[in-house]
């Protein structure tokens, strides 16, 4: 399957290209810092180039000047990207192009169906729309997912399996003209010549679907590793939707500290007082990917697919 921007593709000769690619609606708060904090080290520890990608293809939910408060919280906190920022609002052009692909080759539908009906329809059924000739205007774009990724090698938590949901078809465009996250992270991670992505665990159920769109595409996927989660007091990870506070940039080292300590590095009780840089240089040079595996093993290795609609 031809994708051009495939072929162009920005770091395809480099030897490790990692990225955080947060949303812009809200700050960062701890959960973010220690996805942040994770994907930098690792890049650092491999050599490679570390990326920033602000991932703004769903308007309605961002925060006007969230982005400009994310970078400025990265910076504060010693953590500085190479080359210039990426921001997903220049990539519809890609995306058009791999839509085109998979509808040209035979991967994909206009569905009408609401989201309602599509819950519905009994599970492992494929939806009555699939097998109509539907305009586009008014419809969703699904993919037919015809290959289920069922298993991966994660580097932090070993060998997962998908549950049987990772065969569903899954939403691409939405009906509303927005694109969905599963395409774009997709296609954007093949533009940017992406090697391996280190994120939050809460995104690991996802990759099945991305895994599956690799796999249509005929491109080698990305190595994935996932990071243990921050979670509150009521149990429930940290996040923008449950309010969690944002960083105070003013307390940037004793931050690092603790994201650093849910990825497993403790830093000695001797650098109480260091500084932002001598923080980083120590974990950089104790990184370990092999530690957040022994603080991963609660998860379960058996995960749900995200809800595909």
């Amino acid at each position: 399957m031809k994708l051009p921007f495939a072929e162009n593709s920005a770091n395809q000769n480099e030897r490790y290209v990692g990225r955080f690619a947060p949303s812009p609606s809200g700050p960062l708060h701890l959960g973010s810092l220690v996805a942040a904090l994770g994907s930098y080290l690792r890049a650092r520890q491999m050599g490679g180039k570390w990326l920033l990608r602000i991932e703004d293809i769903d308007p309605p939910r961002e925060q006007k000047g969230a982005d400009t408060l994310i970078k400025n919280t990265l910076e504060q906190h010693g953590l500085y990207w190479d080359d210039k920022v990426i921001y997903q609002h220049d990539s519809h052009q890609y995306y058009e192009q791999a839509l085109s692909a998979l509808f040209n080759n035979g991967h994909s539908y206009y569905c009408q169906c609401t989201r309602k009906q599509r819950l519905a329809n009994p599970k492992g059924q494929p939806c009555p729309c699939s097998e109509l000739t539907l305009a586009s205007q008014g419809c969703a774009a699904v993919l037919r997912n015809t290959v289920g990724v069922r298993e991966m090698i994660d580097i932090a938590l070993g060998p997962i399996v998908f549950n049987d949901e990772v065969n569903e078809d899954f939403i691409l465009r939405r009906k509303d003209g927005l694109y969905a996250y599963q395409l774009a992270v997709v296609v954007d991670d093949i533009h940017a010549g992406i090697t391996e992505v280190v994120r939050g665990a809460d995104i690991l159920p996802a990759t099945a679907f991305q895994l599956a769109l690799y796999r249509i595409f005929k491109l080698p996927a990305p190595i994935y590793m996932h990071l243990p989660l921050v979670l509150g007091e009521n149990g429930q990870k940290l996040s923008k939707q449950n309010h969690a506070p944002a960083l105070i940039n003013e307390r940037a080292a004793s931050n690092l500290c603790s994201a650093l300590g849910i990825l497993g590095l403790n830093v000695p009780h001797n650098m109480t007082n260091a500084t932002v840089e001598e923080i980083l240089r120590w974990a950089q040079s104790n990184w370990n990917e092999a530690l957040i595996a022994n603080r991963a093993n609660a998860f379960d290795n058996r995960i749900d697919a995200p809800d595909s609609i």
